[in-house]
């Protein structure tokens, strides 16, 4: 698994590992970093539970982006290169995955930092978007060689970002909670998670910060 992930990392796309390799490297890091949510909370069940869920995030989050983004390729006259753009979306979340498990000792600690919930919060937010950042370098990586052939790829590329980020806020309000809350029942999602806008509880977490 080592030589894979560095190939991964280095943005190889000569030898890009395996489909399956790819996908058991996503889902382990992800699923160390579910653990290391759960388990902060002391909930074993949860624990469990989140393993689970950040895996599937990762996993539904694409899955809800890349019919769009098949129909913008085929739109801007690229349906050709596809496949190979869909190599660097599957590098690109791997690369997530990956980095995420590497950032789980955060997840665990940084809680024992800060005692607003809040803001446990919104610093899991920013270590996400560091992950996130770190597997659009490698996208970015796969995406050069494309770019160089046909310029148009840099909007379908610009487009995917902006669309991931928007689908995986949302998609993670859904699968929520990944660590335990005081005075809620583990769940593995909780009931209302379809009836609120992520983008509108986090605008009142950061309200709530600085009252």
């Amino acid at each position: 698994m080592i030589a894979p992930a560095e190939r991964l990392l280095r943005g190889d796309v000569t030898a890009l590992p395996s489909t399956k390799a790819l996908l058991a490297i996503g889902a382990i890091g992800g699923g160390l970093v579910g653990v290391a949510l759960g388990a902060s909370s002391g909930e074993v069940l949860l624990a469990v539970y989140a393993a689970i869920k950040v895996p599937l995030l990762l996993v539904a989050t694409t899955c809800l982006c890349l019919p769009s983004f098949y129909v913008l390729n085929a739109v801007l006259g690229l349906r050709d290169d596809f496949a190979a753009a869909l190599r660097g979306m599957f590098a690109a979340q791997a690369t997530l995955g990956l980095v995420l498990g590497a950032l789980a000792p955060l997840f665990v600690f940084h809680p024992l930092t800060f005692a607003n919930p809040y803001t446990v919060t919104l610093v899991d937010a920013l270590l996400f978007a560091c992950a996130t950042f770190g597997a659009q370098q490698v996208l970015a990586r796969h995406y050069r060689p494309l770019i160089a052939r046909d310029p148009r790829h840099r909007r379908a590329l610009y487009a995917w970002l902006v669309l991931y980020a928007f689908a995986a806020i949302q998609a993670a309000w859904v699968l929520r909670p990944f660590r335990g809350t005081v005075g809620f029942a583990v769940e593995f999602v909780r009931p209302e998670a379809f009836e609120q806008n992520a983008y509108v509880v986090l605008f009142e977490h950061l309200l709530r910060m600085w009252r």
